[in-house]
């Protein structure tokens, strides 16, 4: 595995980096999306406050953004004539929102689905009440899959088959898991007393705080850590049966908060996975976005279910 390289860098935090069309973009404290193409960064589009999280409906050609600040979910759409950009979703039955994480669209669900944290350390281990919640796009209507009971929930990805959705517990330094029942509904893995389960925790570290789902389904988690803590990043790798099968180390980017997949790069070769890519964002010095190519790891003989 290649060293990873900087493709954008900024004072600004950096955070939720996306590929849409050969472009990648991410979203910066200060308010800025930025658009990186053809080895040149510019802002693509501003929003007040501060996006943490963004995705992009390509089909439709519209943005959403988590606003931390704000406490919404916005939309941007850009056409030749003008720019839009709305409060999309700011409460859940009557209540505000402290203030959206991670955002994750379901085009085969038509749903958008998003945690809310409120900003670092307003739902500590101590103060548990961080949500998730589903928003279906045709009629509006928002449900919570998980209520008041999360301990800093951030990043969140999905399967390739859109029934599965992984979710970043960092207070708690573990991953979730809800599958898709009928009918579009999620329930956690197993239907407990507290409505909860856990599909990784982990140990050492100070949480989970982004993850990514590769074309062969595994879970690629950034495991965050403070710079004065230790120099080093770390994404582990987990097969379909929670299995850690792999450890990337990263010399000197420990503050991972973003993680994608080039879904350019995802290509299969005489049924063989060729290297992938990885998008990242860290912020321990400055904001930074990463181009990682990562080496399918070798699953042989590493989970004892099989």
């Amino acid at each position: 595995m290649s060293a990873p390289q900087i493709i954008i860098e900024q004072q600004s935090q950096l955070n939720s980096p996306i590929e849409v069309d050969g472009a990648v973009y991410v979203a910066a404290q200060n308010g800025e999306i930025i658009q990186y193409k053809d080895e040149q960064s510019k802002t693509f589009f501003h929003v007040a406050s501060q996006p943490h999280s963004i995705k992009m409906d390509n089909k439709n050609k519209v943005f959403y953004v988590a606003n931390m600040a704000r406490q919404c979910i916005q939309r941007f759409s850009q056409d030749e004539n003008n720019d839009e950009i709305i409060d999309f979703i700011n409460e859940f039955e009557g209540m505000p929102l402290l203030g959206p994480n991670s955002i994750l669209l379901s085009p085969k669900n038509n749903m958008v689905f998003f945690t809310d944290s409120g900003p670092f350390g307003e739902t500590a281990i101590d103060n548990c009440k961080g949500s998730l919640f589903a928003a279906d796009l045709e009629n509006l209507t928002c449900k919570a899959l998980a209520l008041y009971c999360l301990s800093f929930p951030s990043g969140i990805c999905m399967g390739n088959d859109e029934k599965t959705i992984y979710l970043c517990e960092t207070g708690k330094n573990r991953i979730l898991r809800f599958v898709q029942a009928n009918a579009g509904i999620y329930y956690f893995r197993y239907q407990l007393p507290h409505k909860f389960s856990v599909y990784i925790q982990f140990q050492g570290r100070f949480g989970p705080m982004a993850c990514a789902v590769s074309s062969t389904d595994l879970l690629y988690v950034a495991r965050y850590e403070f710079a004065q803590v230790t120099e080093d990043g770390l994404i582990s790798v987990y097969n379909q049966n929670g299995i850690n099968i792999d450890n990337i180390i990263l010399p000197q980017y420990p503050e991972l908060t973003g993680m994608t997949f080039s879904v350019q790069a995802q290509i299969f070769v005489q049924s063989r996975l060729q290297p992938g890519v990885l998008y990242i964002t860290e912020n321990s010095q400055k904001g930074k976005c990463l181009k990682l190519n990562v080496t399918p790891p070798d699953k042989k003989d590493k989970d004892k279910f099989k």
